[in-house]
């Protein structure tokens, strides 16, 4: 390697380390230091965005039911089961479409 390719590879080391943190790469998946020298790879553009974990549909839990509740002007019943709980949302938030 050129003392420019050294210096290149050194700069980047940290931006790789940090994207592959992010990304959560799994260790078999990073490559081997040599490999990564001799393909050049500390030239590679990374995207260092988080990663987006999906979003959970608010039936899924029972707190994100509340916030939904909460959010679309359902207020829980006494007793009320969390099926009942959810239909009722569902219906609120069906009205609100039909509304715009």
């Amino acid at each position: 390697m050129t003392a420019d390719e050294q210096e290149k590879a050194i700069e980047a080391l940290s931006q790789h380390l940090k994207y592959w943190k992010i990304k959560e790469t799994a260790k078999d998946y990073i490559p081997y230091p040599a490999s990564w020298l001799r393909a050049g790879r500390y030239d590679d553009e990374l995207d260092i965005e988080p990663l987006k974990k999906p979003e959970l549909p608010f039936y899924a839990t029972e707190e994100l039911t509340l916030k939904k509740a909460q959010e679309v002007g359902v207020t829980p019943y006494a007793g009320e089961g969390w099926q009942q709980l959810r239909a009722r949302i569902s219906q609120k938030i069906k009205q609100l479409e039909e509304q715009l």
